[in-house]
């Protein structure tokens, strides 16, 4: 009995080893590609997803944060006035609720320095 409660033992931990969670910029500093921010497509398949994911929960029509991010006039216009930088890249301020992972903030930096094209 004692050498199957040991298997079983054993078997657990060789299952628990093999589960973690590691994020990838900060296993391979460097890594991250944000990718051509000027091609076709990189609002709607790398910006947009990261804006309605961390930044439209709280900025939408009726919603808690000043402004709607979920259109894309609408983000252009405060990266236009400066105001986005500010409140990402400077003071970090935003989002609420935890930073962007370096990756994002490379990605959302590359779109930036490109003029945040559509």
């Amino acid at each position: 009995m004692h050498s199957l409660i040991k298997w079983f033992m054993f078997g657990g931990l060789l299952a628990l080893g093999g589960c973690y969670y590691d994020k990838e910029e900060l296993l391979y500093p460097g890594a991250c590609n944000p990718g051509d921010a000027t091609a076709a497509g990189y609002w709607t398949d790398t910006i947009e997803p990261l804006i309605l994911s961390r930044c439209a929960n709280c900025h939408f029509p009726g919603g808690t944060g000043p402004g709607d991010f979920t259109q894309y006039t609408n983000v252009k216009a405060i990266v236009d006035n400066g105001s986005f930088q500010q409140l990402v890249f400077v003071t970090k301020a935003m989002p609420q609720g935890g930073s962007l992972s370096a990756c994002d903030l490379q990605k959302l930096q590359a779109w930036v320095d490109a003029g945040a094209p559509q």
